[in-house]
């Protein structure tokens, strides 16, 4: 760090150390806002290690603490940001690590819940199942983090390997940890059934039985979301839900046209994040941004239909409708199969 920069942070840590009566009390509480060990804030007030540009913004809006110009952090522009770099994406491990270390941090806030806005089916249900898990891994391959690797290769459950497919159920079972509100579309399943169809297509199946595999993947996932939703608890597929089980509550609003947002509510911090070329995303702490977004939420459950155990023939048209769907995506596969 160089000296104008310390000597900065040093300004901002007096600044903030006058809001409290001790400096113990200020380090606890600085370490809650960022999500760090009491060393770490040390290292910080020293001076040996720099707070990054988010820290501060974070620090200036919690604590309501002047910045270099003189203006309350308020005041400024909101910001959306890369979890760690716009490149972070370089093989196939990397996503996932990045969100088992976001994971990790959401299970320390406090009275953590989540709420998810989604056109498609959210990552980890989608990948609860091995041989879809897969596939979608594959499908993200070749498209948005461009392996070249994958690039003119046929899809094969052979190229995941088993240590990515650990690091990805514990992902999954991570978010199971967490009380949700979700809002589903009624095409949850159209981008992973159209993604089946076109590799059938064009031949980049290995093997066909892997073809149909995922399809009896895909009915077995929406019998486990019909479950969820009718137990209003959220619960790992295969196994059954407790007491103890998260809540789970799901809303469908035909009105809602929306990418992936997840707002992340906790007694501590509040934060947005959204895809960005998906699966990738980015993410936000400020709160101009979380409130538009939570506003939007909250409107769209307030206008949508209920997906629970008392809404009966309702949400037997939801989970039959995705049936008939995944239904009518592998007849017409096979129809295609016999014909050429």
């Amino acid at each position: 760090m160089n000296q104008a920069s310390n000597s900065y942070q040093q300004i901002f840590f007096d600044r903030l150390s006058r809001q409290f009566a001790s400096r113990s009390q200020l380090v606890q509480e600085v370490a809650k806002v960022l999500h760090v060990g009491r060393d770490a804030v040390y290292r910080r007030l020293r001076g040996d290690t720099a707070l990054t540009a988010d820290e501060l913004m974070l620090l200036a809006d919690v604590f309501k603490v002047q910045t270099e110009s003189g203006h309350l952090r308020k005041d400024r522009v909101p910001t959306l940001r890369y979890p760690e770099s716009r490149n972070f994406v370089k093989n196939e491990f990397d996503h996932f690590i990045q969100l088992m270390k976001g994971l990790n941090e959401m299970k320390k806030l406090p009275g953590a819940r989540a709420d998810l806005a989604t056109p498609e089916l959210p990552m980890y249900y989608e990948m609860s199942t091995p041989m879809l898990r897969s596939f979608k891994i594959f499908m993200y391959g070749i498209t948005t983090w461009n392996l070249k690797k994958w690039k003119h290769r046929n899809f094969s459950p052979d190229l995941i390997s088993p240590p990515l497919h650990d690091i990805v159920h514990q992902v999954i079972r991570g978010h199971y940890t967490v009380p949700a509100r979700e809002l589903w579309s009624v095409g949850i399943l159209d981008v992973t059934l159209r993604q089946i169809n076109y590799l059938a297509q064009v031949g980049r199946f290995e093997n066909t039985e892997h073809l149909y595999q995922l399809f009896d993947e895909l009915f077995t996932i929406v019998d486990h979301l019909e479950q969820m939703v009718r137990t209003g608890k959220r619960f790992p597929l295969g196994e059954t839900p407790t007491d103890d089980s998260p809540a789970f509550r799901v809303y469908h609003n035909e009105l809602s046209n929306t990418n992936n947002i997840i707002l992340v509510n906790s007694e501590v911090r509040s934060y947005l994040f959204t895809t960005l070329v998906t699966p990738n995303y980015i993410a936000t702490s400020d709160p101009e941004l979380y409130n538009e977004a939570r506003q939007w939420f909250d409107n769209l459950i307030e206008h949508g239909s209920a997906l629970h155990s008392e809404a009966g023939k309702y949400a037997a048209q939801y989970f039959g409708y995705l049936r008939s769907q995944i239904k009518q995506h592998r007849e017409r596969i096979m129809i295609s199969q016999q014909v050429f």
